[in-house]
């Protein structure tokens, strides 16, 4: 299986907008997580690749099932965020739903969304370097 490569783009014209949730974390964190919200995308990003380049879960070729590569554009958009503080010491889970299109079905014009993947990220206060993949990526037929 060759490698599948992935962009991260805007959301289109007519998907709905992103939605965000923020649960017990103050608009300071929040901020200072922003402060490296490229980071931390790269992170969701090099996971959503991963997901999509691994043969145990995703389908190729004359295979039949769900998700499948050929129908996937390699374009997907960030669709929804969820932040929240968890336990002592204090630690931020971070929750980024990646909506994956697919090219356009008969007799429709544009790409649509296909693949939902929800990927978990764990960080520490002050050590923004350490966005790491917490728990499995979830995935759903969006």
């Amino acid at each position: 299986m060759a490698t599948f490569r992935l962009i991260r783009i805007e959301a289109p014209e007519w998907a709905t907008q992103p939605d965000l949730r923020i649960y017990r974390v103050t608009v300071a964190e929040y901020a200072a997580i922003q402060r490296h919200r490229e980071e931390m995308l790269q992170v969701v990003h090099r996971e959503v690749e991963a997901y999509l380049n691994d043969p145990r879960l995703i389908f190729d070729g004359d295979k039949d099932g769900f998700p499948h590569r050929r129908r996937l554009t390699g374009s997907y958009y960030i669709g929804g965020e969820m932040y929240e503080t968890h336990g002592e010491p204090v630690a931020f889970v971070i929750s980024v739903m990646c909506r994956c299109l697919e090219s356009p079905k008969s007799g429709m014009d544009r790409e649509d969304d296909y693949l939902g993947l929800q990927v978990w990220l764990r960080c520490c206060p002050g050590r923004w370097s350490s966005f790491e993949v917490f728990r499995n990526t979830d995935s759903s037929s969006i």
